[in-house]
């Protein structure tokens, strides 16, 4: 009867400690899976792109720019845009003298509101532009994203396996035995 006890607590105790390091190791895979869902986020949000001003003649296709519309442009764009127009982003598909072709990926107003576009086709006149900025990728942006990503899901890993081997014990010890009668 005494064997039977000490090996029921053995059994017991083992399966309380299995059990504790599995919700451990199961708490800190989640803890890395969140942190590497952060660092990912973290590296798009930071974005490896600028965009710098160019002279609308530099720009070929199939470059992504963002054009800033002028007074007439506003006046000249009410009817397939709308009114209010601060600037149109897309990619450009054709350039020509007279005027560039883009595929609309998004609207911004002045007031502030943004409006998402499926690539419908514009046509914009130098008339219509006060500025261009075309995206080119940027290598300082890239390397300090790339740091800062790799540090902090390095920095939330060893948060996440940080309790796998020093958890408190007495929180997973089974219930006390009813008393025998």
């Amino acid at each position: 009867m005494q064997l039977e006890r000490v090996v029921g607590a053995f059994v017991g105790s083992a399966r309380s400690g299995c059990g504790a390091a599995g919700r451990t190791l199961l708490l800190s895979s989640c803890r890395v899976v969140a942190a590497s869902g952060i660092a990912c986020f973290a590296l798009s949000v930071t974005g490896c792109y600028t965009y710098p001003a160019r002279n609308m003649a530099e720009i070929n296709p199939p470059a992504v720019v963002s054009a800033r519309i002028s007074d007439a442009g506003r006046v000249a764009l009410s009817e397939p845009v709308g009114s209010g127009v601060d600037r149109i982003d897309g990619e450009m598909v054709q350039r020509a003298d007279s005027a560039i072709r883009l595929m609309v990926t998004q609207v911004r107003f002045l007031n502030g509101i943004a409006s998402k576009w499926q690539g419908q086709e514009l046509t914009l006149r130098p008339l219509d532009v006060s500025s261009v900025s075309q995206r080119t990728f940027s290598r300082p942006r890239t390397v300090v994203a790339l740091i800062i990503g790799v540090l902090g899901a390095a920095a939330l890993t060893v948060v996440g396996f940080n309790g796998l081997f020093s958890g408190d014990g007495n929180r997973d010890d089974p219930p006390d035995p009813p008393p025998e009668s």
